[in-house]
């Protein structure tokens, strides 16, 4: 992938932000918190995953999945990697709670005009950072992002073998 596709890319992953959080006006959010326990939230850019749906009717569909953030979304409790490990070793790794929001899935064109889905993953500023910069804590978010995805969304089987950042 060349500097311009990345520069391209990323600007359009911040128009499309744009876009998603001024689409309702604020009367519409606080109806939507009222009714079903959601609030709007603004998230900050923070990367961009690109794999593939896979199955007999996905027909290896382009899926791009926005890690955003937000200090709206809960901080999960510290902990230290060896600590991480040893929890997700365990016989109870749901003992280690993340809060993260899974957007739905939308429809939408890459950049040469073929389908794609785009969904928007919301995580607390401060696991972002923990993530982004140790291994351990990245592995465990992008399983946490493909679990998650996929048990939200059961027509969604994401190839995790064809993950570019």
């Amino acid at each position: 992938m060349q500097l311009n596709d990345l520069e391209q890319e990323d600007e359009e992953f911040q128009n499309f932000l744009k876009q998603v959080t001024l689409s309702k006006k604020p009367d519409e959010n606080k109806q939507a918190k009222n009714n079903d326990e959601r609030i709007a939230v603004r998230p900050e850019p923070g990367f961009c995953l690109k794999t593939k749906r896979i199955g007999d009717e996905a027909n290896n569909e382009k899926v791009f999945i926005n890690v955003c953030m937000s200090s709206q979304i809960n901080a999960p409790r510290e902990i230290t990697e060896e600590e991480l490990i040893e929890i997700v070793k365990s016989e109870d790794p749901g003992r280690y709670r993340v809060p993260i929001s899974l957007g739905e899935p939308m429809a939408d064109l890459d950049k040469h005009g073929q389908a794609c889905t785009i969904f928007t993953v919301i995580i607390h500023p401060d696991f972002y950072r923990r993530a982004h910069s140790s291994p351990t804590f990245m592995n465990f978010l992008l399983t946490l992002m493909y679990e998650g995805l996929e048990s939200k969304y059961p027509q969604f089987k994401l190839d995790t073998a064809s993950v570019l950042f």
